[in-house]
């Protein structure tokens, strides 16, 4: 569908010949919420469209073969640059339409997960037995948890490339699906994997065989977290990095993005080494166990079989105890992946990896808090995002959505 983008003067029947700049209607639906409008009405199928807030008002009808939107800027209500700038790039403008971009570097795919079939459909591709999906389903009983997706959000931070601008301290996005946080995000994970790191590299395994030394890379990993937890207090505690949105410390966020390139940068040698599908793989298998959480989480608290939440949050802080529970579990995995070659001991190494990338992808990001964005009608139809600006294709068929005077309208 073609549509034209005009605003009020190019609307009125004596006005001709006005200069024009090209976009897209996935770039125009975008730069709305980007100043703080909210698409009350998103029906390209229809052609009808409304956006309101901040002191703007952008509307959509039908036009002959287009869609006209007509640009208005409300005097009563003047407008003003958002409290709080989101990340600007095209890999950001997916997630206003749901869609979670891959990390392009590991062979990462982009994910759909803005609508609950979205994420059952996604989980359903990572884990084709099906087992995953339906602990999902499970896990969203309208009782206690309708919303959530405990384990399953952890794919934001390990699937999505840096969104962060280099040297940028803007750090907000938007969100993506109806729950974004998780074990990755909060303290409880940050502490408990600390602590459990120590015991790993104390445990008898090595301690009491001298021939079998730490890997170097767990060592080396157990030194970036104790850096960053001794340099910065809100490298664990998720209270302060987020009343920091937008304005937390160059230093800090530098820092967070040397340590995510460290894990990254592994992740390639491995995939050049094993195959390109290791880390995707390794993704999944944490995913698949990951879901169950939760619901174990809760039966160890009533049986009293919890262990130490460290004066934090008792159930998210026994989460995280259950994910190194499963590491065996997750090795076993991609055992059945296809990855009997790599030793046990360098998948049980990558998960912390992984789980260590997957801390600095939070610190360096923040994402919209509160019910109302976190609802599937925060988000655009994810079937009308398009990739990039409007051209010509082979038919002289074109993609562009007009808009009037480039510096007349929203900065896209």
């Amino acid at each position: 569908m073609r549509s034209a983008v005009s605003t009020p003067s190019a609307m009125m029947a004596h006005t001709k010949n006005l200069p024009f700049d090209a976009s897209n209607l996935t770039q125009l639906a975008a730069g709305a919420i980007r100043h703080s409008m909210t698409w009350t009405v998103f029906r390209p199928e229809h052609g009808v469209f409304l956006a309101e807030g901040n002191g703007y008002v952008l509307r959509g009808v039908p036009h002959d073969s287009s869609i006209l939107f007509e640009y208005i800027l409300d005097p009563c209500s003047p407008s003003k640059i958002p409290d709080s700038l989101f990340v600007q790039s095209a890999e950001v403008d997916k997630l206003f339409f749901g869609i979670l971009p891959g990390c392009s570097r590991l062979n990462i795919p982009d994910y759909r997960i803005g609508t609950t079939e979205d994420v059952y459909t996604t989980m359903y591709t990572l884990d084709p037995t099906g087992s995953a999906t339906q602990k999902i389903r499970d896990n969203r009983h309208p009782s206690f948890a309708p919303k959530c997706l405990f384990g399953f959000s952890d794919i934001i931070p390990l699937a999505a490339p840096m969104l962060r601008r280099e040297n940028g301290t803007v750090i907000k996005l938007p969100v993506p699906a109806e729950y974004t946080t998780g074990l990755l995000a909060h303290k409880e994970g940050f502490v408990v994997f600390g602590h459990r790191l120590n015991e790993y590299i104390d445990s008898p395994q090595y301690t009491a065989t001298p021939s079998l030394p730490v890997p170097p890379r767990i060592l080396h990993l157990r030194h970036l977290y104790c850096c960053m937890r001794s340099k910065y207090p809100e490298w664990e505690d998720e209270v302060l990095a987020n009343s920091q949105v937008n304005n937390r410390s160059a230093g800090f966020l530098h820092d967070c993005k040397v340590g995510w390139n460290v894990c990254t940068d592994y992740f390639v040698v491995l995939n050049q080494e094993y195959g390109q599908n290791f880390y995707g793989d390794l993704m999944a298998a944490h995913l698949k166990n990951a879901v169950n959480w939760w619901h174990q989480a809760w039966n160890r608290m009533r049986e009293g079989t919890a262990r130490d939440n460290y004066g934090l949050r008792d159930y998210i802080a026994e989460g995280m105890h259950l994910y190194w529970d499963y590491l065996d579990l997750v090795v076993d995995e991609m055992g059945k992946r296809g990855w009997m070659k790599v030793p046990r001991e360098k998948i049980r190494e990558a998960w912390m990896m992984m789980i260590f990338r997957g801390f600095c992808w939070w610190r360096s990001h923040w994402m919209m808090e509160g019910q109302d964005m976190c609802e599937a009608r925060a988000r655009l139809p994810s079937q009308y995002y398009a990739e990039g600006r409007g051209t010509k294709n082979g038919d002289g068929e074109d993609g562009f959505v007009l808009v009037e005077d480039s510096k007349a309208v929203l900065d896209r």
